[in-house]
């Protein structure tokens, strides 16, 4: 993966947007570093006081514990903000962290609280040049990056987009999960191809291939087929499928929609993705309030749990595992693809 280098107070400001995944407004953006390196971004809607149960809130995951440094930024169109911003300061310091920078954010404009050089004109207004922008934008454009406007806009790449010709081709022969053992073998084996030409071909799925992939999913031997081929992708053939399966959560039906929903989170959040993770499950669980696998991603996403951590996970378990189940072969054999 391509490192992205913050080099200057500017160029984190100008960052902000692809650190977060869509440009934050009244927010607070903490950055958690160890040995310089960015362990997770978390964005939180900027509160009226800042308080000791919201601080502890907001230390209640793992970054917390393994970070040893952190960035504090405040974009707000308010100008009584920095009182808060001290209070987040304090209580950093407090828990052992290094506090790299403390910037407040007021439209164009940014500062810093934590320069202590009177002569310094990061105490005051600075506007983020244009060749800064332009840097920022294109390191993120390299590794297919690309923010957007608000969390609404966000929330439009999975919204419900009703599709009538998905919904006849969900119920055609061939499609429609059949009932007999050794056909249902087949059926998975076909809806996991589609779902694997995803990841090589950049050109939208035609209604067959999505109806097969949002049928396919359903089936829980498919679904984990599917996620364990995700993992196992490379980050370009990853965002390239990300793309496909929110296609899939726009027009899934509802009765489908929970399936597709979580797989899509979890391609997003294996790209570091958290913004588009978690507004897809929200989707999932207003889809299916108990699906068990989307609650288990939520926790991990509230968590603050890195991706590394559904990928050590899956390292333990083989293709043929998921597949197949923990069943073995006559003669103790495990079962093979």
């Amino acid at each position: 993966m391509t490192t992205i280098v913050l080099s200057s107070p500017s160029a984190f400001v100008a960052s902000l947007p692809y650190l977060v995944g869509f440009d934050p407004r009244e927010s607070l953006v903490l950055v958690w570093l160890r040995e310089g390196a960015i362990v997770l971004t978390q964005r939180a809607d900027m509160p009226r006081t800042v308080g000791p149960a919201w601080l502890a809130l907001l230390w209640q995951h793992p970054a917390a514990r393994s970070s040893d440094a952190i960035i504090v930024a405040a974009v707000s169109s308010k100008s009584d903000i920095a009182s808060s911003v001290h209070a987040v300061i304090a209580y950093a310091r407090t828990h052992g962290l290094r506090v790299c920078d403390a910037i407040l954010v007021h439209g164009d404009e940014w500062s810093s609280l934590l320069c202590d050089e009177a002569s310094c004109s990061c105490l005051s207004g600075q506007i983020v040049p244009q060749e800064v922008r332009t840097a920022v934008a294109a390191e993120f454009a390299y590794r297919g990056v690309a923010p957007v406007a608000s969390r609404e806009v966000l929330g439009s790449e999975v919204g419900a987009t009703p599709d009538g010709g998905i919904c006849r081709a969900l119920t055609k022969r061939g499609i429609v999960r059949p009932t007999t053992s050794r056909a249902i073998e087949a059926w998975r084996d076909r809806a996991i191809t589609e779902a694997a030409r995803w990841l090589g071909v950049s050109r939208s799925p035609r209604e067959t291939s999505l109806a097969k992939v949002i049928a396919g999913v359903q089936d829980v031997r498919v679904r984990d087929v599917i996620l364990w081929e995700l993992v196992q992708a490379d980050e370009g053939s990853l965002r390239t499928a990300l793309a496909h399966w929110q296609l899939a959560t726009r027009v899934s039906p509802d009765s489908f929609l929970a399936s597709v929903a979580v797989v899509t989170a979890i391609a997003a959040w294996l790209l570091g993705d958290g913004a588009r993770a978690a507004v897809t499950l929200r989707r999932c669980l207003e889809a299916d309030p108990m699906h068990p696998l989307a609650h288990l991603i939520d926790l991990a996403l509230s968590s603050g749990l890195p991706p590394s951590a559904w990928r050590e996970g899956t390292a333990q378990v083989s293709r043929a595992e998921c597949r197949y189940g923990p069943q073995r072969l006559a003669g103790g054999r495990e079962a093979a693809l």
